[in-house]
């Protein structure tokens, strides 16, 4: 819905963007609550009113849509102490898979900070070559995998 605003460059009413969504205007009603209550669209009331975009597409990040419809990006129990304690695991004290979910989270997140609405009205070439540039600030080899130092592993009878 978002990007339907963004290519618009302007508002939309609530059925029209169901339309071109291909979901019923219940959901779409729901979702745009939330972008609303996110301070990502706002509501123009009256008989020519719609949904807007609160700024131009090169100020709205994806991760402030993703915020606004109150998910977060990874979802588990490596995502904090709260989460944490919500699972039951016998390796919620000591998990080796933490760090990695971690670092992946965040390096989901910096990715949906720096991607905007503006970059995906674009092409799809458009977005790679962003992202490339992304990886390459980042150190990132060419091919985008970075491998990490393995351990030796020992074998214990």
């Amino acid at each position: 819905m978002t990007m339907c605003l963004a290519r618009k460059g302007g508002q939309m009413t609530l059925p029209e963007l169901a339309e071109l969504e291909g979901l019923s205007e219940a959901l779409v009603a729901k979702v745009l609550g939330k972008l609303r209550a996110g301070g990502v669209v706002s509501a123009l009331r009256g008989r020519n009113g719609g949904y807007v975009l609160l700024a131009a597409n090169e100020e709205i990040p994806v991760s402030k849509v993703l915020a606004a419809l109150g998910r977060p990006i990874l979802e588990g129990c490596f995502s904090g102490a709260k989460a944490r304690e919500q699972v039951a695991c016998r390796h919620a004290g000591d998990c080796a898979l933490r760090p990695v979910w971690e670092y992946l989270e965040e390096r989901i997140t910096r990715v949906m900070d720096d991607v905007t609405l503006a970059d995906l009205i674009k092409s799809e070439q458009h977005v790679r070559d962003r992202i490339e540039v992304m990886r390459q600030a980042d150190g990132d080899n060419d091919s985008g995998r970075k491998k990490m130092p393995r351990a030796a592993c020992s074998t214990r009878r």
